[in-house]
């Protein structure tokens, strides 16, 4: 990976500040050994060197002289170190060694899943490179695989915390692949270097397939390398605790985060083949080529474990779990995979020092948030520069209609959406960032009471309040990286309301633009349709004449005859010609033609049923239909208007006349009085006084005759009701159309205030019936018989 500018700056400014202090304590330890030498000349006692005056100040290990203390360069304020070393993972890393032979055995023979396959199958496709001698690059320059493109920082961290940064000097130049591969193979294995390392930090930046794979093979032991793998392609910022009822037992021992957002793609960068990514690559002023990113930050802890914890869950599956020690040896694993230059180099250096892997992790952490802040915060930039208005947009008409009115390849509206919809997804990105975090870091992680994840309070013992200390700080600053990742989300949504408003503003100006054009394609329709109409006249104008001199043009016509038949055919046909197109062109002309042609259609329809009457014989279409009625006084007229309720009353009344009463209908010119025993002996209908209350109906009988007769009949016993309350002296039941049996209330003597019920049977017969009878109270028994002519 290529270096920009400033970043290339920064570090020779650090190179410089580095070289001053090695320099300046240089001296000062030569001042000092002269001093010593002098006064053993002499005889004077010596300077004293105690090891809690020892301090790393530079990249090389130097010992600064409790005389020089207070002179020195670097204060305890600068490097964040305690001179008691029991505060620190003491420790060392298991010896590790690892061979190309080892890699090649390992590409062949490891199951890859095919998430591995998406990341590293260049190499395990490519037969070739697994039977060279040399698996790596030797080239120095630009290489296929881009691997000349990666970089790295590996540290090694003592017991006194320091991360040293490894440099291996090799005899000859090699390529940049070669170089990490050097630097990753081994752990602790260099028997001539003195102090052995507690933690190692490897970052490894835009690595290639072939550097996936060494990684896959050197880190396997400690992390899971396929979901770390699977974490990378996914699109989705998560974080994996310790997992202690884990069956694998590098879930119980590491912490794993990842992230996942956009970035814009660098110069000469490109993006990997399994990550999502604009295919046009070129950035200009209208067009941001962007790219899905990923990183991996993992912590793994070695060594036994502290302690067991029980697994609570009742359908647990695993009932113990394994708790590992905060201060056991560690590694620090971070792969990041962005096509960009935009890398942070300077989270880890050798003035920090580390108590333990956790605050190593959490270091590195929150570089990764740092990072994501630049990358974002770019991006925000740079969508608003897409939808800035332009320097001259108060001063320039031309540059404000091309705002305000779209143009035929929708631009605006094509770049107004497309910045909304990625404002919207960087925000989603943020918002899993915060809530990843928030959901692992809770408070019981930060003050030592977790069951699960880094346990151990300030009460545990010096070491444990110390690191507690220091969790404090590191928690301020990584809220302080949060804190600025919400502030570009409500940038972003800022962003949006104002792309919200310019999208608005282009949609109502271009409708009313497609509203004046429309107006205006209208109104050449009119045009149009009056030159249509202007040509068909002409052409029926010249029609008829058409007509009349192609007849007399026949070559059978006299040539000698003279004009006057020929005047009096053109006025024949053209003057009743013009007149019916004439009246056809206006409305009353149209009505006036179609109500005539009608009337002649109907006489021709009549005249034709007549003349086959005289045979006997009838059309079809000719016949009325079953349900018609020749007497269609009664019909209900149309209404052209609405009516009110009592206009229609008043024409229900008119159409339909109220119901018979008994004195309107021959039988019954007078009221009944006989008595209710009489309708049980079958007395005179004419003497039957009626006083039923209650009495069930069974019609047994209908006679389709032309008074229609309904007899009522007592064929037994019926079952009272009192279901229907008449208060007002009367009730009604209707009976539905398949109905045998209803239930008449009455109340009063008054055969006039008696009401009517309707039944039918049979074929649908339908009449109106008269009820009376005999009876008392509901649920006691009471019949009747007689029939009623309606």
């Amino acid at each position: 990976m290529a270096l920009d500018a400033t970043t290339a700056k920064e570090m020779i400014q650090k190179l410089a500040e580095d070289r001053a202090t090695y320099l300046d304590t240089l001296s000062r330890a030569h001042d000092v050994l002269a001093k010593a030498l002098e006064a053993s000349a002499t005889g004077k006692p010596p300077p004293q060197l105690t090891s809690d005056a020892v301090r790393r100040n530079t990249a090389s290990s130097v010992l600064d002289i409790e005389s020089l203390k207070k002179s020195s360069t670097f204060s305890p304020e600068d490097s964040d170190t305690d001179d008691n070393e029991s505060l620190f993972a003491q420790e060392p890393l298991a010896k590790e060694t690892y061979d190309e032979d080892g890699l090649r055995r390992h590409l062949r023979e490891f199951k890859w899943s095919p998430i591995d396959r998406e990341i590293v199958g260049a190499v395990l496709h490519n037969k070739q490179l697994l039977q060279r001698t040399a698996i790596f690059p030797v080239t120095l320059g630009p290489v296929d695989d881009r691997s000349h493109l990666s970089h790295y920082s590996i540290f090694d961290v003592g017991k006194d915390g320091a991360p040293l940064q490894i440099q291996r000097v090799d005899e000859k130049p090699v390529s940049r692949a070669q170089a990490i591969w050097n630097n990753i193979k081994s752990i602790n294995a260099d028997a001539s270097r003195t102090r052995e390392a507690v933690g190692r930090i490897t970052i490894v930046r835009e690595p290639s397939p072939l550097l996936f794979a060494a990684l896959h093979h050197t880190m396997t032991p400690h992390f899971d390398m396929e979901e770390i793998f699977q974490m990378l392609v996914e699109d989705k910022t998560r974080a994996e605790t310790h997992r202690p009822f884990s069956p694998d037992h590098r879930h119980q021992r590491t912490f794993v985060f990842t992230f996942d957002f956009f970035t814009i793609i660098g110069d000469e960068c490109q993006p990997m083949t399994w990550q999502k990514a604009d295919e046009d690559r070129a950035s200009t002023e209208t067009h941001i080529p962007i790219s899905r990113c990923s990183s991996v930050v993992a912590l793994s802890l070695t060594g036994p474990p502290l302690r067991q914890v029980k697994n609570k869950a009742r359908r647990a599956e695993q009932k113990v779990g394994q708790i590992f020690d905060p201060f056991a040896p560690w590694h620090v694993l971070s792969i990041q995979s962005y096509p960009d230059w935009k890398h942070s180099i300077d989270a880890h250096n050798s003035t920090r020092h580390y108590v333990n892997g956790p605050e190593a992790f959490l270091i590195t952490l929150r570089a990764e948030f740092k990072d994501a802040q630049k990358r974002l915060l770019e991006v925000f930039n740079r969508i608003s520069d897409l939808v800035r208005m332009p320097s001259n947009f108060m001063f320039n008409e031309a540059a404000r209609d091309r705002l305000l009115f779209e143009d035929e390849d929708f631009t605006f509206s094509r770049r107004y959406f497309w910045a909304h919809q990625s404002l919207v997804i960087m925000n989603e990105d943020i918002q899993e960032m915060l809530l990843s975090y928030r959901k692992v870091f809770t408070e019981s992680v930060w003050n030592g009471s977790s069951r699960i994840v880094w346990p151990g309070d300030e009460s545990v013992s010096s070491r444990y309040a110390n690191w507690r200390k220091r969790m404090k700080k590191i928690r301020e600053d990584i809220e302080g990286e949060l804190r600025g990742l919400e502030h570009i989300a409500a940038m972003n949504s800022e962003k949006m309301k104002e792309i919200k408003g310019l999208r608005d503003n282009l949609f109502s100006g271009t409708s009313v633009l497609e509203s004046r054009r429309s107006v205006d394609q209208a109104m050449i329709t009119v045009q149009q349709g009056h030159n249509i109409k202007l040509l068909t006249l002409v052409t029926i104008f010249f029609l008829p004449l058409t007509f009349v001199t192609s007849v007399f043009g026949m070559t059978n016509m006299d040539p000698d005859e003279g004009f006057l038949h020929f005047g009096i055919v053109t006025a024949v046909v053209c003057v009743p010609t013009y007149f019916l197109i004439g009246s056809l062109n206006t409305t009353s002309g149209a009505h006036f033609w179609r109500k005539k042609t009608k009337q002649i259609f109907a006489s021709i329809g009549r005249f034709i049923v007549a003349l086959f009457s005289l045979f006997g014989y009838t059309p079809q279409w000719a016949k009325e239909p079953p349900n018609s009625h020749s007497d269609i006084s009664n019909v209900r007229p149309l209404q052209h208007r609405s009516q009110s309720a009592k206009e229609g009353l008043a024409a229900r009344d008119s159409i339909a006349p109220p119901l018979a009463s008994p004195t309107n209908i021959a039988p019954f010119n007078r009221r009944p009085t006989v008595s209710p025993d009489a309708a049980k002996e079958g007395s005179s209908q004419n003497d039957l006084r009626y006083t039923a209350t209650t009495t069930t109906v069974q019609f047994d009988e209908v006679d389709p005759g032309p008074k229609h007769l309904i007899r009522k009949l007592d064929q037994g016993d019926h079952r009272k009701t009192n279901s229907w309350d008449s208060n007002n002296g009367h009730g009604v039941v209707s009976l539905g159309r398949n109905a045998r049996q209803s239930t008449f209330l009455n109340g009063i003597p008054e055969m006039d205030n008696c009401r009517s019920g309707e039944g039918s049977e049979g074929e649908g017969w339908v009449s109106r019936v008269l009820s009376w009878g005999s009876g008392s109270t509901k649920k006691k028994r009471g019949s009747g018989k007689g029939e009623r002519e309606v």
